[in-house]
């Protein structure tokens, strides 16, 4: 553990990475900066903590540690606590790892909030630092008075102060002007995290004139192509099932956190019924399904025969709440649907799918929701 004033020499060092162990969109609006020819700055890219021995894993992320000494830090020192003795673990005990050759591990005593007290200026720090109250955002105490000073003056109606040292490090999602405060209203509706949303686009939204749509999403999901919740499952699955899986190679055990495929999975009904298509109708309204458990390759193996899937929405909260439009390859294909699944029970729950004709006035299937 490195005090503030200690921790803030380290940064100027040479070989020397620095990690943010906190959330991307923690990190979008504020974070250390250390000086050119110091330490590098490295955001994991994280949507949640749980994320990071995952990405500690990653062989570029072994490439960005090898021969250096690594620098941690978080809000208040508990995050950097664990993933510090993660990385103390994996060097003693995994060969891939004890071969990077690194220096040493350090962190930042009392995180965040003990750096603003020793640093009233700021020092190395950049922006603002997301907390989880209601204040959602503060800066070092002498940046965050003179911001009081400047939006007094403003209120007033006088000139205001120059904004030195106030530095705006995020933007908005919706328009991309800087931006820097949470509002606590709107979560990405793709993967839940919180929505950077400057005050002029929540009232074009409030007004109706310009609709905070599913198209406007955090940047890390515009970054990694991320459209929906179940894209972003289905990444964390493949690479935590990839980590867990070297876990058991290297330390013999099942780690406590595997679910077993089984209970994740949906099942089927064991009779398969037809239900009378006349119309061979090929598109489904299936309802009631669990948000919590169901994605997209659970959806098939339930209804073989998938080649389209609608996922709808929650208009207020964006969020899918467990009903689907989907199409199938064949009438066939709709018929044993219905007839096997309807009024059956999946996840505790009794599931509704009816036929649903397509709107002549509408395109169905759209090309975008092939899978």
């Amino acid at each position: 553990h490195l005090e503030p004033k200690d921790y803030d020499k380290k940064m100027k060092e040479k070989d020397t990475v620095i990690i943010d162990v906190r959330n991307h969109y923690e990190a979008s609006i504020g974070r250390f900066q250390p000086p050119v020819n110091g330490a590098q700055y490295i955001d994991p890219m994280m949507r949640k903590s749980t994320e990071f021995p995952v990405w500690l894993d990653k062989p570029e992320t072994k490439d960005m540690l090898r021969g250096k000494q690594v620098l941690m830090y978080c809000t208040g020192g508990v995050r950097c606590e664990r993933a510090s003795a993660l990385l103390r673990t994996k060097m003693e005990n995994e060969d891939d790892t004890k071969a990077l050759g690194i220096k040493g591990v350090f962190q930042l005593q009392g995180g965040i909030d003990k750096y603003f007290r020793d640093f009233p200026e700021g020092g190395s720090w950049r922006g603002k630092n997301y907390t989880f109250d209601k204040r959602f955002s503060h800066a070092p105490p002498a940046l965050e008075g003179m911001e009081r000073v400047v939006k007094k003056k403003e209120k007033e109606g006088k000139e205001a102060p120059e904004k030195a040292g106030i530095e705006v490090m995020g933007k908005c999602e919706a328009c991309h002007k800087p931006w820097d405060m949470f509002r606590g209203k709107r979560r990405c509706p793709t993967c839940g995290v919180p929505s950077l949303i400057c005050k002029e686009c929540y009232q074009l939204d409030k007004d109706k004139i310009k609709k905070l749509d599913r198209s406007v999403r955090c940047d890390l999901c515009v970054k990694e192509g991320i459209r929906s919740k179940h894209q972003v499952r289905e990444k964390v699955g493949r690479e935590m099932e990839a980590y867990e899986t070297k876990l058991r190679e290297i330390y013999g055990f099942q780690p406590t956190s595997k679910k077993s495929k089984p209970a994740q999975r949906m099942d089927a009904p064991r009779k398969k019924k037809s239900a009378p298509n006349p119309k061979k109708i090929t598109k489904l309204f299936v309802k009631n399904l669990c948000a919590k458990e169901v994605d997209q390759l659970q959806l098939c193996e339930l209804i073989p025969g998938i080649t389209h899937i609608e996922w709808i929405m929650d208009r207020k909260t964006g969020n899918w709440y467990g009903s689907v439009f989907v199409e199938v390859a064949t009438p066939e294909d709709a018929s044993i649907a219905v007839g096997s699944l309807h009024k059956q029970k999946c996840h505790g729950r009794v599931l509704n799918v009816s036929y649903l004709e397509p709107d002549p006035k509408s395109i169905w299937p759209h090309p975008k929701l092939k899978i």
